[in-house]
């Protein structure tokens, strides 16, 4: 297959180096609006760097979009208009109103377009989606999500990221969306900027709690963090009348116990989210091939990605007006 990726910063770059260690992948072509960088990463990988987003949808088999969310739906239209099967990481657009026209227009034309929520790829949430469908954990009574970074992004990339719901806490919303198979029904959200005060005048928070009540009955809480120097965690617990799991819980977790007879902790901490879901990044890139060929179905479609932004939009509305908010207010 001949593979466009359109962007190679950070998380650019990584998808191309996996899709250059993909067999089908036969040519890898590159564009980034800095054509240094494109250069740069382009010729470790022995791949074409193209001199526009045209010439690098010509001919292409697949393009995957890792540009800044602003471009995202501009290019997920140029590429369903190009006849290419798409992958675009999150989020479509910052926007309801955006992310809904370009979910009617992906509808409207069948177009192949899979967005990027990486957690559906990974072995410990597939295996615990596998369970509560088959039953094994019997009712769910409750969930507790952690998604902490080790390390804040740049202030620059705070200050256009849409706030800390829409990109780093919307990968909670999907993924509590795809395990339960339910949706959420009202939310209740907080925020601080303790030891980040300089992200009050983004309106942003630095630390942020959303309580959750599914249409099942399911309580659920979410816990995330900018900063978290113990390291990157990523975890999930699940109580139900038969059972109780967790996801992400293994000798690497940043958390300790300070009970005596307590193991100790392997470590060394996860340091980014490139090393935690390295596999399923890979496995999502595979899936995402596969579905442009037209061999599987849509792992994560357009209007999963705006299901999961109308619960950030909730979520920063209860933060703002300091109330519980309805899912049925947002859209």
């Amino acid at each position: 297959m001949r593979v466009t990726v359109l962007g190679v910063g950070r998380l650019g770059a990584s998808h191309a180096a996996n899709l250059r260690a993909l067999s089908d992948v036969t040519q890898l072509r590159i564009y980034d609006s800095d054509p240094a960088r494109a250069a740069g990463v382009a010729g470790p990988l022995e791949a074409e760097v193209a001199p526009s987003v045209e010439a690098a949808l010509t001919g292409a088999d697949a393009a995957i979009i890792v540009t800044p969310t602003g471009t995202h739906a501009a290019l997920i239209r140029q590429c369903v208009g190009s006849g290419v099967p798409t992958f675009c990481e999150k989020p479509v657009a910052l926007r309801l109103d955006d992310t809904r026209a370009v979910a009617e227009e992906v509808e409207r034309t069948s177009a192949r377009v899979q967005i990027g929520f990486q957690r559906r790829f990974d072995a410990g949430y597939r295996r615990a989606r596998m369970m509560l469908a088959e039953g094994e954990i019997g009712s769910v009574y409750s969930f507790y999500m952690v998604s902490r970074d080790a390390i804040p992004p740049p202030d620059e990339y705070i200050a256009t990221s849409g706030g800390q719901f829409k990109d780093q806490l919307i990968h909670d919303f999907d993924i509590t969306r795809w395990l339960f198979a339910d949706e959420v029904e009202e939310l209740y959200a907080n925020g601080s900027t303790s030891g980040f005060e300089r992200y009050r005048e983004m309106g942003d928070v630095a630390t942020a709690g959303v309580a959750l009540r599914m249409r099942g009955g399911a309580i659920g809480l979410i816990s995330g963090a900018r900063h978290n120097p113990a390291g990157y965690d990523i975890r999930v617990e699940i109580y139900g009348s038969r059972d109780s799991i967790a996801i992400g819980l293994d000798p690497r977790s940043p958390i300790r116990s300070v009970e005596v007879d307590a193991p100790p902790v392997a470590g060394p901490a996860y340091p980014s989210f490139f090393v935690r879901f390295g596999d399923a990044y890979r496995a999502e890139l595979a899936h995402f091939l596969r579905f442009a060929r037209g061999e599987v179905d849509n792992a994560c479609t357009v209007r999963d990605g705006l299901e999961a932004l109308r619960l950030a939009e909730a979520a920063e509305r209860s933060r703002q007006q300091g109330r519980p908010v309805r899912l049925s207010e947002i859209g």
